[in-house]
């Protein structure tokens, strides 16, 4: 028994060790939606960010599942990743309002590690949605497939008026694994990447960070658009209520299976090792 307990305590100091010199992600992230570790499914995708709460299954969980994911640009070539997919209309995340965490932005930053996974389900393809209720409302930020095909547009909202789509020059190949983040400086700039790499910029929007971002879908742009769901698969959502610089967007991109709370982490590993014993 004692030589157990040493064998444990010797990998968990070990794992330890090893999470705090690996967990470098950008700190004070707001939501934090990991596949990889998500009590709530298939009820939820509970936010490990500073917000809280988690965002409910529509009508129906998008699917658990394990594969690789590898994107040469950023040196990643992950074996067994876990991510959500959906596999037909009104499958997403994002319920209604009052279930959704409360995100209040003036400065913000969202990072996508997804890939698309096909055609249209409907008549339009979605992928997610950031905004203040109701969702043609005061302020947000819509993404779209433009044209229902494979390239990612953005819809703004900003003091009470609406934006058409906009192209951002992103482009999802077909069952191609990449990282997507996009910048937005209050009033200033909105920047688009794509694994690590500048695509677009564009000029900024007046936000005012009283007001919640409280719609929130993902895999659609809002709970009543669900039908319209992006026909694709999710590994990790991020948001921060700040502007990332480009170092640390270059962080985020290239620690994505690095990318973990030591708090979260030590937990779950010592748990994995008591259930091994």
């Amino acid at each position: 028994m004692r030589n157990v307990i040493s064998t444990l305590t010797a990998m968990f100091i070990m794992a330890a060790a090893c999470t705090f010199a690996y967990a470098d992600a950008v700190p004070g992230a707001v939501m934090i939606l990991d596949a990889s570790d998500n009590p709530d499914h298939p009820k939820a995708w509970k936010n490990l960010g500073e917000a809280g709460g988690s965002l409910s299954a529509a009508d129906k969980a998008p699917e658990l599942e394990e594969g690789p994911i590898k994107i040469a640009r950023l040196g990643i070539n992950e074996r067994k990743a876990m991510y959500y997919t959906t596999k037909a209309s009104k499958q997403t995340f994002g319920g209604p309002v009052n279930k959704n965490p409360r995100l209040f932005l003036a400065d913000w930053t969202f990072e996508f590690l997804c890939k698309r996974n096909g055609n249209l389900y409907v008549e339009e393809h979605h992928f997610a949605g950031f905004q203040n209720s109701p969702r043609e409302g005061a302020q947000g930020i819509r993404f779209w497939l433009l044209g229902g095909g494979d390239e990612l547009g953005i819809s703004i909202h900003a003091k009470g008026s609406k934006q058409a789509p906009e192209a951002i020059k992103i482009q999802l190949e077909q069952d191609v694994w990449t990282w997507i983040t996009l910048v937005g400086e209050n009033k200033k700039s909105i920047v688009a990447y794509q694994d690590g790499k500048v695509i677009s910029k564009q000029g900024g929007f007046d936000w005012n960070v009283k007001l919640p971002i409280n719609e929130i879908s993902i895999g659609a742009n809002s709970y009543s658009e669900r039908r319209r769901t992006f026909n694709g698969s999710f590994s990790l959502v991020r948001v921060y209520d700040k502007a990332l610089t480009p170092a640390q967007v270059s962080q985020n991109a290239r620690g994505v299976f690095l990318a973990v709370e030591p708090g979260d982490k030590l937990s779950t590993t010592w748990g994995k090792l008591k259930n091994g014993f």
